[in-house]
């Protein structure tokens, strides 16, 4: 299957949801299949509520049995309670995304107790709201994630994305979430280890594992010689070793205020890696009054850092692309893609 970054999905997602045909995300652990459909939500102006499929048996998506009657007199018969996680429009609103989460993990009878609501938007005696739609999402069978082989009549009744992580999508997105600066920078250094699943390994570098990372530094007050243990428990050893190397050589960096206020007092360095921290943590700056002495500063490295520099003010905000010395330095690199 050919895959699809988050930008792209996103949109795909809220074609989905206009159209209202349900869809299904696969990909490894820890990419960010469970946020995305948040972000639709969001950027849609909709409820999302979030039903974890493998906490179910099929008899609990069918709901409780219960007997009914139209009148005392006539006959008795069986109706079903459904359960109170689907959408209820008196409840949860018109429009929303009931996302389904870990589908693949659930039994095939569970998914199969599915197939009703994902063919017709009715389960049983439920109906889901006309403004509702369905997303679902899951690991694939190659993630060693205990998922089982989703039944040919489930699989065509959803439309079929695999998400791949881009490091531009999520740096992003780090930038935006306030996520360390070291981390965005150190993984801007070494792209492979944004999400490098080991099916061997306890602890393996994802987006979702970095994130954490970011927490524990910005959270927690871990010396120097326990700062590889903390991190080689999310990321791995191998990771968790790069990145404290990594963050000994971004603690070198000059005062990254004073050389904002004063440009010209940066001298120029030329290791990979301490740029890459210089310009990710000069991009955590950025703001309409400083960005005059920021695109000075942005002069002295070469065009790769200016890059990762000027990319990175733009995703904390992206009004600062009115700013005319970013307009300037846009104009002068018509040749480099943002």
């Amino acid at each position: 299957m050919q895959t699809i970054n988050p930008q792209a999905l996103i949109e795909e997602l809220k074609d989905a949801v206009t159209a209202g045909y349900p869809a299904m995300i696969w990909g490894g652990p820890g990419i960010g299949k469970s946020d995305i459909p948040n972000q639709v939500a969001a950027q849609m102006g909709m409820n999302i509520i979030d039903f974890r499929a493998n906490l179910f048996d099929p008899v609990d998506v069918r709901g409780i049995p219960y007997l009914a009657q139209a009148t005392p007199e006539s006959t008795k018969y069986t109706s079903w309670a459904v359960p109170d996680v689907f959408p209820i429009a008196e409840r949860d609103g018109d429009r929303g995304i009931l996302f389904i989460d870990e589908l693949p993990t659930a039994p095939p009878a569970t998914q199969n107790a599915f197939l009703q609501l994902l063919l017709n938007r009715k389960l049983g005696d439920y109906e889901l709201p006309v403004g509702w739609a369905i997303v679902c999402a899951g690991n694939r069978l190659t993630d060693s994630a205990a998922v089982y082989q989703m039944p040919s009549p489930v699989r065509n009744r959803l439309a079929h994305y695999e998400l791949e992580p881009i490091i531009d999508d999520w740096v992003q997105w780090a930038h935006t979430n306030n996520i360390n600066s070291d981390v965005i920078a150190f993984v801007q250094y070494r792209p492979g280890l944004l999400s490098s699943f080991d099916a061997d390994e306890y602890a393996f570098p994802t987006p979702r594992a970095w994130s954490m990372v970011s927490r524990k530094l910005s959270k927690a007050n871990t010396d120097n010689d326990r700062l590889f243990y903390g991190v080689a428990s999310l990321v791995g050893d191998g990771a968790a070793g790069e990145f404290v190397a990594f963050k000994e050589i971004a603690n070198k960096l000059p005062d990254i205020d004073a050389i904002i206020a004063d440009p010209s007092k940066y001298k120029r360095d030329d290791n990979p890696a301490l740029l890459y921290a210089l310009a990710t943590a000069v991009a955590a700056r950025a703001s309409e009054d400083k960005m005059a002495n920021i695109m000075k500063l942005a002069d002295k490295l070469v065009v790769e850092y200016q890059v990762v520099l000027v990319k990175g003010c733009l995703a904390r905000d992206r009004d600062l692309r009115q700013n005319p010395d970013v307009r300037k330095w846009i104009t002068k690199n018509a040749n480099v893609i943002l």
